[in-house]
């Protein structure tokens, strides 16, 4: 149920684990592989063994599956909410569950979200937490994924990754607020090159500025990209000696538009 860019990935999924797809959007979408698009709410609901929602939270989606919605679902089949919390009635769907009338339920988002690790999924965030946390036939995980222990754990260790390899090459991919910019590490065995790296304001002239500094040598790789008012240039030069990086580190620092230009050996 809802057909955009998340919908239409777990088509594709789907029909590669072997599963026959069915859809339903508000507007008339172009299918990818063999999925089909029925015409109404009620004749996907009526068809489907597992039924998924990726719908955003609108006037018209708050509790657009409710008791009704429900009961014309197939006996046994399974509901998935992956899209917004109030989408689903939850006291109805738990009644759905409790009867047998759906096998089962996979939920990923709730009317109160838990702020935190801990016993907060009760009856005082939700009314209902206790009786659905009681279901053995459900799955409860927490939307936001990014603040679960584990998430915190690998977020840590890749933000440490991305700043020694900006530290230690320039590069900085997967830079959110920043131009990206990656170049390979300098080889062992070319140890007689630098490389410039040159945040700058995004400004007119100021590669042609960069690039009469670096003339005198052989310019061996060299990419720029910007992102605002913020741009980011690296390149790498050879045949360098070290006598003479204090006056090119100045001529390129001195340009109007200079934030920071480091080398790296």
């Amino acid at each position: 149920m809802g057909y955009g860019h998340i919908g239409s990935q777990l088509s594709v999924l789907a029909e590669a684990f072997g599963m026959r797809v069915l859809f339903y959007d508000v507007i008339n979408i172009m299918p990818l592989g063999s999925a089909r698009q029925v015409e109404s709410l009620p004749a996907l609901l009526a068809d489907s063994d597992f039924v998924t929602l990726h719908v955003p939270e609108l006037p018209e989606t708050i509790n657009m599956i409710g008791k009704g919605q429900l009961a014309q679902m197939k006996k046994g089949s399974y509901l998935l909410n992956n899209a917004r919390g109030k989408v689903i009635d939850v006291p109805a769907l738990i009644y759905a569950l409790e009867s047998k009338h759906l096998a089962g339920a996979a939920i990923d988002v709730f009317p109160s979200e838990p702020g935190a690790n801990g016993a907060q999924f009760d009856d005082q965030l939700n009314s209902w937490a206790t009786r659905l946390r009681a279901l053995p036939n459900v799955i409860l995980t927490p939307h936001i994924g990014g603040s679960t222990e584990e998430a915190q754990q690998m977020i840590g260790a890749e933000v440490s990754q991305s700043l020694l390899r900006y530290l230690g090459y320039g590069s900085t991919l997967g830079a959110v607020n920043f131009p990206e910019v990656d170049l390979r590490a300098i080889p062992a065995e070319q140890r007689n090159q630098i490389r410039v790296c040159h945040v700058h304001r995004n400004q007119p002239g100021v590669l042609k500025q960069v690039n009469d500094a670096l003339s005198p040598y052989n310019v061996e790789k060299q990419f720029s990209d910007s992102k605002g008012e913020v741009a980011y240039l690296m390149a790498d030069i050879a045949e360098v000696s070290f006598a003479e990086l204090p006056n090119l580190k100045e001529r390129i620092s001195s340009t109007d538009a200079n934030i920071l230009t480091r080398f790296l050996a």
